[in-house]
């Protein structure tokens, strides 16, 4: 085969940093008043990966939410600071991306200045080397392939020729129509079960729910991709 692996992208929450989970709880709380009588974790779970506006309004297609633009800004921080003030890494995810030897970006639908902020906090941001595009500065969001088409231009390279680790339908779904490999990751808080399946079934290659199983994975599809 004539194509090479040459950059990982990977996407932030959920892969990265291990904050889905907690914007999940406190989604489910703030919208229970407005869902009476709703599965509410089940209108959300399938949603997350989505910028919250989408999320809210995908789920008004399909249900009674009624809310302001006071009110979707007002969830929007309360969620923004609890996954702010409760940040933690994925597990093993630090040394992981530092093994693969690979130049490494970030894509997010995910506020810029948020991502940054938490890259920082948490020690990650030198191994992407300030290359995090998110759906607010490059104007398009998941699944819409704009943002990881606008990794690989700023890498200079065809989309082909990178990885990307995601953990959502929506973040696959994206990958994958930008023309890119994916690998799906299934490791964080707040998967369930039957993702592996999912994300299998909208394009990634494989999936793993071990961060250290990374650098192995990445190097084993670069491998077979020189044959």
């Amino acid at each position: 085969m004539s194509q090479t692996f040459t950059h990982l992208i990977s996407d932030c929450d959920g892969v990265l940093l291990d904050t889905e989970a907690i914007a999940f709880e406190v989604l489910q709380r703030e919208l229970a008043a407005s869902l009476p009588g709703i599965d509410v974790a089940a209108a959300i779970l399938p949603r997350l990966g989505l910028t919250l506006d989408a999320l809210l309004a995908d789920i008004a297609r399909h249900h009674p939410l009624s809310l302001s633009a006071s009110d979707i800004e007002q969830l929007r921080d309360t969620v923004e600071g609890e996954v702010a003030e409760r940040l933690q890494l994925i597990p093993g995810v630090a040394a992981a991306m530092a093994a693969v030897p690979l130049p490494r970006a970030v894509v997010s639908n995910s506020a810029g200045h948020r991502v940054r902020a938490a890259l920082d906090k948490t020690g990650l941001a030198p191994l992407f080397a300030g290359r995090v595009f998110c759906a607010d500065e490059v104007g398009a969001a998941k699944p819409d392939p704009a943002l990881y088409l606008a990794a690989s231009q700023a890498f200079g390279v065809a989309p082909q020729h990178c990885l990307v680790v995601e953990d959502s339908v929506t973040g696959v779904r994206a990958a994958v129509a930008a023309g890119m490999t994916v690998l799906g990751f299934t490791g964080a808080g707040h998967v369930a079960d039957g993702q592996a399946d999912k994300l299998l079934a909208c394009g990634a290659c494989t999936t793993f729910d071990d961060m250290q199983r990374l650098p192995e994975l990445v190097a084993l599809l670069c491998q077979h991709h020189k044959q």
